[in-house]
């Protein structure tokens, strides 16, 4: 059976319209229609949360780094410093696996 194609206008200016392409080419996307495609078909998804929780540990783990550069060294527990280093390999592995998506 045929695959149907369904055809739609978009009114857009020109401004944007350079954005958009901007983008999609950034992205890897050989079309526009193809990124917006890809755009709307995932918009709002729950995926997005998983990377902003990561970045959340990301954030925690630089700013535990700050305070042992800023000699407070004393406040970093051994604990803390095996933690460090499983948000760091958790969010490395999250952000691969997202790209490799």
């Amino acid at each position: 059976m045929p695959t149907k194609t369904i055809a739609s206008t978009v009114r857009l200016s020109k401004q944007e319209a350079r954005q958009i392409d901007a983008r999609a080419a950034q992205n890897g996307f050989g079309t526009r229609s193809k990124y917006m495609i890809h755009a709307a078909l995932n918009y709002g998804d729950p995926a997005e949360n998983d990377v902003a929780a990561e970045i959340a540990r990301i954030s925690y783990a630089l700013h535990q780094i700050h305070r042992a550069q800023n000699g407070r060294i004393h406040l970093l527990k051994k604990r803390d410093v095996a933690d460090l280093q499983k948000l760091s390999r958790a969010a490395l592995s999250a952000v691969i696996e997202r790209a490799a998506r």
